[in-house]
């Protein structure tokens, strides 16, 4: 059986082609084939299908196609259905991606050595190309985040082949191709200098001197810019009647020994929801027509799955930053921040830059930093930032890189001077919980559906918090099962939401690095805060638990909310402290306060509560009795 995804895609069977007129079944054939021998789950196959608009059952759509294109390619049988989605298993001489990539990477053995063998293996290579990739296959999504960096891939792959040749001396031979290459994409200014190259090597001169002019109009015309130095370069040596080496001189900054570096952590297998988000983020992230540097930034609650979802869309669009893909924590292991210039010199070693020579200064190791990036292809996951201040020496300044960042915090400010895409996650939606546990559990573990919800509602709906109960789950017996959930229904519930011996494996952990981050005024306030029954209530029950005025409660209130520690569901209205933030509240409460001062702030809330309701204006949602613990 034989694949093809470099043009329309084709289907072959011993030497039969095979049909497959259904537009979204050559979707979902062409996703499994882009990510053969790993699965792709479910909810990408949706997004793909459809283009991130799914009609309702979209589900058991993708069941019925599937099973049509399985059909299809009978009596082979290579697709196999996993837990969270499904799976293409072939090899690497049946799909012409990989022969491709095969033949590429026989031919980078070669390089600097042996010019007339690299030439021979990429051309090989390149006439796997039948047409622009997945051509046939109806999907935008797909098309964007897979197509369009194949194409950028095969231009590289044929700029390796052009200066292969013309090492070799056949600058004749390139000419034509060059000048059909500058038609078909005028401002790539690669393919320029080798047109450049390629004349003055043959004798012509006045035409490589031509094709210079021509190029400086076209980039003052279109971009308002001048050629690279490089480039200048070139034409004065041409100018001056010198020799003009392929590789030399005309190499930008993307062009030097470079190690392109995939750091990132393993990607979750049972991963659901935020497919919207996941598909605006990747689309927004691999665009090459912004002037800017897309940046996108992860917000939310301890336990949100921030850095799981980052994770996820870095992998996704990996292929696309063919220069690397950096991951930098912000944070040491105890959740202290970490100082940018520390983080910058860590990131320029990574970079490959000479450790005598990075800058002592932080302004001058960003700037450094930010000439290694140049016109280079390097996505950066910037994981668990503390504040906009820590990110902005390490973005890149200029497009081609991509940036996602995670943090507790709120990071508006980088939308604001950035351009930066901000998102806040929220916990799932119950049905997305319930799924995500029935993929984490085995069949029979859990008693039907209903004790799936409820473990849900007593996780919060929280991604990390599902993931936690599911181990502590695995292999019980449904006995074991209900008397764990009867076990979250108690007061001790976040210490069942922890993996035994693994103090990473903790809800609680993830609380702790968001209150410690806390200036000590907003501690206090929060640890009270659990004394409020209802977890709603407004700024004047939060001045009351702390006996400070409402204009010194605002801005304690705004530090919490930012900390994504507080919700504020209407903007002017009651504040809102999520029930497991609540439980963590309490204990901090208790641990640091003395019963006196815990006693005289319910005595403090009770009485504004009582002058409240005398006065007809609440102060804390209304709720059948009013209960004040301490």
């Amino acid at each position: 059986m034989q694949f093809g995804v470099l043009g329309p895609l084709e289907v072959e069977i011993m030497g039969r082609e095979v049909p497959l007129p259904a537009g979204k079944h050559r979707v979902l054939l062409a996703a499994l084939l882009l990510r053969a021998n790993r699965t792709v789950s479910t909810d990408e196959l949706i997004e793909y299908v459809w283009d991130g608009a799914p009609p309702a059952g979209a589900r058991g759509a993708v069941q019925t196609y599937m099973a049509r294109v399985r059909a299809a390619l009978q009596p082979a049988d290579v697709i196999v259905t996993r837990r969270t989605g499904y799976l293409i298993e072939v090899t690497g001489a049946s799909l012409d991606l990989h022969r491709f990539r095969d033949l590429v990477a026989q031919a980078e053995a070669t390089t600097g050595r042996d010019p007339t063998t690299e030439s021979a293996l990429l051309r090989q290579a390149l006439r796997l190309w039948r047409g622009p990739a997945l051509a046939n296959v109806p999907s935008e999504t797909l098309r964007a985040l897979t197509a369009l960096p194949l194409g950028e891939e095969r231009l590289e792959i044929l700029e390796r082949r052009i200066e292969a040749d013309l090492s070799l001396g056949r600058h004749r031979q390139v000419v034509a191709e060059l000048r059909a290459l500058t038609a078909e994409h005028p401002l790539h200014e690669r393919f320029w200098a080798q047109l450049i190259m390629a004349l003055h090597g043959s004798g012509r001169q006045a035409e490589a001197l031509e094709a210079f002019r021509t190029l400086r109009q076209l980039l003052h015309d279109e971009l308002g810019i001048e050629p690279s130095d490089d480039l200048q370069l070139l034409h004065r040596q041409v100018l001056n009647g010198e020799p003009a080496l392929p590789r030399k001189p005309y190499d930008s900054p993307a062009s030097r020994p470079w190690t392109a570096a995939c750091q990132l952590p393993l990607d979750i297998g049972a991963f659901v929801g935020r497919a919207e988000l996941i598909a605006e983020a990747s689309y927004r992230l691999v665009r090459r027509d912004l002037a800017a540097v897309p940046i996108l930034a992860i917000c939310g609650a301890p336990g949100t799955g921030k850095t799981a979802l980052a994770v996820r869309v870095a992998h996704r669009i990996r292929h696309a930053f063919p220069d690397g893909q950096w991951v930098v924590r912000l944070r040491d292991a105890d959740g202290t921040p970490r100082d940018p210039p520390d983080v910058l010199a860590e990131t320029l070693l990574a970079a490959g830059f000479d450790r005598t020579r990075i800058p002592d200064d932080s302004a001058a190791r960003a700037a450094r930093l930010r000439a290694e990036l140049a016109d280079r292809s390097v996505l950066l996951v910037l994981d668990d930032a503390a504040d906009a201040t820590q990110v902005r020496p390490l973005l890149p300044g200029t497009a081609g890189c991509a940036a996602v960042i995670t943090s507790r915090t709120d990071l508006r400010g980088l939308a604001a001077l950035h351009d930066a895409e901000v998102v806040t996650l929220e916990p799932l939606q119950r049905e997305e919980s319930v799924r995500l546990l029935a993929d984490l559990l085995q069949d029979g573990q859990a008693d039907g559906e209903d004790t799936l919800a409820e473990i849900a509602q007593l996780c919060g709906d929280l991604p990390l918090a599902l993931r936690l109960a599911a181990a502590n789950l695995a292999g019980r017996s449904p006995a074991e099962v209900s008397r764990y959930v009867a076990g979250l229904r108690s007061s001790d519930q976040l210490s069942l939401l922890t993996v035994t011996g693994d103090p990473e494996a903790a809800l609680r952990t993830a609380y702790d690095r968001s209150y410690l981050a806390l200036p000590p005024t907003a501690r206090r306030l929060f640890r009270l805060l659990a004394l409020v029954p209802s977890g709603d209530f407004t700024q004047d029950a939060a001045a009351a638990l702390l006996a400070a005025p409402v204009r010194e409660i605002e801005p304690l209130l705004a530090t919490l909310t930012a900390a994504h520690l507080l919700r504020q569901p209407d903007v002017g209205g009651y504040y809102h402290l999520d029930f497991l933030l609540r439980l963590y509240a309490a204990e901090r409460l208790t641990a640091e306060e003395s019963p006196t001062f815990r006693a005289a702030a319910s005595r403090r809330l009770v009485a504004r509560c009582s002058q409240a309701l005398a006065t007809t204006s609440g102060i804390l949602r209304a709720t059948p009795r009013l209960t004040c613990p301490g």
